[in-house]
């Protein structure tokens, strides 16, 4: 694997979907109504560490041993929208036992939401589940080694 550098970014794109959902709930024991049976519009939620799932992928793809992550909510999320988790390379040094030490700063964003227009969400920003694309659903600080 290429060496690491500060301010390197990463991205992980997914559009979340029932199944997903179901899958997530089963594994997690997280389902609660508000997951597993749909909203007024058709959609269901998405489990907070379903979508901080994200994060992992990215780590999986550079092969971070994690070894911290605060994780900040900010919005609702939805089966139907695509998001765009984005890690950015804060520290990368080398640590002791081998290997580069790493601290990622995350955002995920909502590109848009699969609605009747199938376009991207217009909604009042001031909405509590449905904020325009480019809102951030998630804020984080991840931290971990990637061993050589």
């Amino acid at each position: 694997m290429p060496a690491i550098e500060v301010g390197e970014t990463f991205t992980e794109t997914r559009t979340f979907r029932p199944e997903d959902v179901d899958q997530f709930a089963a594994l997690s024991g997280d389902d609660q109504p508000r997951h597993t049976e749909p909203d007024g519009d058709g959609r269901r939620m998405v489990q907070g560490l379903l979508t901080a799932s994200l994060l992992t992928s990215i780590g999986g793809d550079l092969e971070v041993l994690a070894s911290r992550m605060d994780l900040q909510f900010q919005r609702l999320v939805y089966t139907g929208e695509t998001l765009v988790c984005e890690l950015t390379v804060v520290s990368a040094d080398p640590h002791t036992d081998g290997g580069v030490a790493l601290v990622g700063d995350v955002a995920v964003r909502r590109v848009n939401r699969d609605d009747n227009s199938g376009q991207a969400d217009t909604a009042a920003p001031n909405s509590a589940d449905s904020a325009p694309a480019g809102t951030v659903v998630l804020e984080a600080t991840v931290e971990g080694l990637i061993r050589e």
